[in-house]
């Protein structure tokens, strides 16, 4: 079995602790890996989110560090015969498409093990004065978080326009009381997420320099890549209703609600393996276990206090 840990599971699991009892935990929890056969695996998303935070002037930058040198440090795996350290990462949603619809890994795998090589150095030592010597490289992550949420956005930004005389008015569908009926009907319909999984899919053409078109042969991939994803497709949703509902903080791509998009990430990224019966997510976001519970897959998920007890951590 391999365990992956959302992103507030480590700075809960960390919350509190000093770094000599983080460093503490982590060898605590990889010699209970080792003695119960378990593994444990690292989200590119997940680091992402953390190293977005390792800034002297932002207030979660002590926790999210402790967490990142946590979430690493308890999953790495060292190859003796390379003598460099090894494990299972699970991809962003880019590499995911790709590799799903054609096998291939394009720039973005590159890209996104920066982030793993990134991790390493800054938490080399648990020393927290590394961000110090990575500045860049970390305002460089916090870019692309933020250009990863923003495509989505600006996807449903022109969708609105379209309806609106070109107008980005995210208030659209509060006001026009007819056209929320209709949008809210279509997406319980199931139609909806249909269409968000074939702009995914369309996204993997244009990702991998490939021109879509609506083929029986893409219709049946199409078909094939919602089974095989649907949980994760259907945490689209949560935007979609929110759009729906005329939230006008959705223009604003930082905003929390767009924090879903890395949830939804973080979803392809375990649902990619073809041993995926074996990964269990551990987390306590209603919105994730919803969705793996509702698809029959909730014997995939941990919360904390159930990973805590496997992992012999005690509860404070």
């Amino acid at each position: 079995m391999e365990y992956l840990g959302d992103t507030n599971i480590y700075r809960n699991l960390v919350r509190g602790l000093s770094i000599s009892e983080v460093k503490k935990l982590a060898e605590e929890i990889s010699a209970k890996e080792i003695e119960s056969d378990i593994k444990s695996g690292v989200s590119i998303v997940v680091a992402m989110e953390l190293i977005n935070h390792l800034q002297t002037d932002d207030l979660n930058c002590d926790e999210c560090y402790k967490a990142l040198c946590l979430l690493y440090h308890h999953s790495k795996k060292i190859n003796l015969e390379k003598q460099k350290y090894s494990g299972t990462f699970y991809p962003p949603i880019d590499v995911v498409l790709t590799s799903y619809f054609f096998n291939e890994n394009t720039q973005y795998l590159r890209m996104y093990s920066q982030v793993l090589d990134l991790t390493v150095l800054l938490t080399e030592k648990y020393d927290i004065n590394n961000i110090n010597s990575y500045t860049k490289q970390i305002e460089t992550v916090k870019k692309q978080l933020i250009f990863d949420k923003d495509e989505i956005r600006t996807n449903y930004e022109n969708y609105i326009k379209s309806l609106n005389e070109d107008i980005p008015d995210w208030e659209y569908f509060k006001k026009n009381k007819t056209h929320r009926r209709e949008w809210f009907k279509t997406l319980q319909s199931g139609k909806t997420s249909f269409l968000v999984a074939e702009g995914l899919m369309i996204r993997a053409f244009n990702l991998t320099d490939r021109s879509y078109s609506r083929t029986e042969e893409n219709f049946e991939k199409l078909v094939e890549f919602i089974n095989h994803f649907y949980p994760a497709i259907l945490m689209n949703e949560l935007i979609l209703e929110q759009l729906g509902h005329g939230n006008i903080l959705l223009g604003d791509v930082e905003d929390v609600k767009w924090n879903t998009i890395n949830d939804m990430s973080i979803m392809f990224g375990m649902l990619l393996f073809s041993d995926r019966d074996n990964k269990v997510l551990v987390t306590e976001d209603k919105a994730i276990r919803k969705c793996l519970n509702d698809n029959g897959m909730g014997n995939k998920l941990l919360s904390l206090d159930e990973f805590k007890l496997k992992m012999g951590i005690k509860t404070v």
